[in-house]
């Protein structure tokens, strides 16, 4: 089946739970010793759209935290095809990865893990 941007954008609505799609995709590659250390998504201009997260390749252990600093942390395995959506409460919430299963997925040629994380930049008009 064709994944054409009518499609993309109705199954993106879908996850993220608003009525608009994303305008930006962040892709981050993962090798095997990669980590990213606990971090907001707070680039954007406004903070009232979710962030939406697609895992792809091997799996990873994703740390998800509080909107400030220190505190509880919950720790998930993400497998290839997972997705998280951060928003409301959540939407500033520090999280990270904080290590990849190396060879868990046949994906990726040459193994590790792709990230897209996929959020709206640009105001409605």
């Amino acid at each position: 089946m064709a994944c054409d941007s009518t499609f993309r954008s109705e199954y993106l609505k879908t996850v993220s739970g608003v009525g608009r799609p994303p305008d930006c995709c962040l892709v981050n590659y993962y090798a095997e010793d990669a980590k990213m250390g606990m971090h907001q998504d707070k680039d954007e201009g406004q903070f009232d759209w979710p962030v939406v997260s697609l895992s792809l390749g091997d799996d990873a252990l994703f740390r998800m935290g509080q909107p400030t600093r220190g505190g509880k942390t919950e720790s998930i395995w993400l497998r290839s095809g997972d997705v998280v959506v951060m928003g409301g409460a959540a939407r500033l919430a520090y999280h990270g990865v904080d290590r990849i299963k190396f060879g868990t997925s046949t994906l990726l040629p040459k193994g590790g893990r792709l990230n897209l994380t996929l959020r709206v930049v640009e105001p409605a008009s």
